[in-house]
């Protein structure tokens, strides 16, 4: 084995830079690297191929190239954010605890060819080596989270703008497609971090690093068991997939034993989801006492899909057709429970808190509006002229995803399902 070095040279005798994630990937279990230009993800496949959980923080730029972020993505043991502003500049890359500091981007000619300088610190030999973290969270808590609808504006982004010489060009262009991120500067108050600008990135780190990962890995599981119950054979398996963790959450974590789970890893949640699925088809009762059938889950499933399709459609709704397809969010049909008179009292009471016109302008907005969907999802959650009366988070979130291809029905009950299954999610 290599011997690693404490200095990283780019020459056959000082090493190069690129050795640093080889000579540590083995029995690695965390790495946080940071890094403004980012061209090549070998380093980083070195480290996540051996089962080590990556954070990577990159700058959006000319330099990087949209693939490369996309492949990024696509890697379930990376979690990615993202800055554009020039003011980052940071090269840092932690192994569990050994850190490698200096000027070396994770470009090809930054790791094997520029003459770079990369000194090595270890967490039992350099007293330096404790601050480390505690700078890399400070960059990564004022960056943005990188997902698969940021990475879409960037491609956009990347096509229109070119290779423009000057950077300041470049990240001015790019910031009228991408979310601007700017990271702390040692100017007096420069770490104010707007209100809407905090949360839309607590929703973001909730449900693109933590809920939809989850929901997918499930999904996985399911697609390689390659069971589906006859009731939802022809339906797509989002649905079944969704009524699958409804389920879960009423028959098998009831009250609050869901919490009761220690948090696993993903080798030891695989079975304990292969268990459950396989309970699941076997059950006689995939209602367990709730609301929901098979049938009528996937019809209205369907009803949904069509009635807020476009823009077109939602204006054409008269308000029972609005209403009766919104039931097939199970997050707004929960709200029986705090209403009398069962699904008409509910319908009067949706009515009474909302005008129509406000039904239809929020609920366009949130599905077709512009912007990245979260950033619409705030607005419908949080903002006054946006929010409607009795159809909070958990709607707004369980909607977007029977709309959106690119993110699942997440609600309350898959939340707490999830959670049940092992996995490190909040409610």
């Amino acid at each position: 084995m290599a011997k690693i070095r404490d200095v990283y040279g780019n020459t056959p005798v000082s090493g190069y830079t690129r050795n640093f994630f080889s000579d540590n990937a083995k029995g690695a279990r965390e790495a946080y690297l940071a890094s403004p230009f980012f061209t090549t993800f070998e380093p980083i496949s070195t480290l996540t191929d051996k089962g080590c959980a990556v954070r990577l923080l990159v700058r959006l730029c000319s330099i990087t190239p949209p693939k490369i972020v996309r492949q990024a993505l696509a890697d379930p043991n990376v979690t990615l954010r993202y800055y554009t502003s020039r003011d980052f500049h940071a090269k840092l890359y932690i192994i569990d605890d050994i850190a490698m500091v200096g000027s070396a981007n994770l470009t090809e000619a930054g790791l094997t060819t520029n003459r770079e300088v990369s000194v090595v610190l270890r967490k039992d030999r350099d007293p330096g080596f404790d601050d480390l973290p505690g700078m890399f969270n400070m960059f990564w808590e004022y960056a943005n989270t990188m997902t698969s609808e940021i990475c879409g504006q960037y491609e956009q982004a990347y096509k229109l703008i070119g290779n423009p010489k000057e950077d300041a060009a470049f990240q001015a262009q790019l910031e009228q497609f991408v979310p601007a991120a700017t990271p702390p500067s040692a100017m007096v108050g420069s770490d104010r971090v707007s209100k809407r600008r905090s949360f839309i990135q607590g929703l973001r780190r909730k449900y693109d690093e933590q809920l939809v990962p989850a929901f997918h890995e499930v999904a996985e599981v399911f697609e390689e068991l390659g069971q589906r119950r006859p009731e939802f054979g022809d339906a797509d398996r989002e649905i079944e997939l969704g009524r699958f963790l409804g389920w879960l959450r009423i028959a098998r974590a009831p009250g609050d034993d869901w919490k009761a789970t220690p948090l696993l890893d993903k080798a030891q949640r695989k079975p304990r989801i292969v268990g459950y699925l396989n309970d699941w088809n076997t059950t006689d009762n995939t209602a367990a006492g709730d609301m929901f059938q098979a049938e009528h889950e996937v019809a209205t499933i369907r009803q949904l899909r069509t009635a807020f399709a476009s823009p077109d459609t939602i204006g054409k709704l008269t308000y029972d057709e609005l209403f009766d397809s919104l039931i097939g969010v199970h997050a707004f049909y929960d709200r029986l429970r705090f209403v009398s008179g069962g699904l008409e009292g509910l319908r009067v009471d949706f009515a009474q808190r909302n005008t129509l016109a406000a039904i239809k302008d929020t609920l366009t907005y949130l599905l077709h509006g512009p912007g990245t969907s979260l950033e619409r999802a705030y607005d419908c959650i949080y903002d006054e002229k946006r929010r409607l009366g009795g159809f909070g988070e958990a709607c707004a979130m369980e909607l977007l995803g029977w709309l959106d291809q690119n993110r699942p029905p997440i609600n309350g009950r898959t939340i707490k399902a999830l959670r049940f299954l092992g996995f490190d999610v909040k409610d």
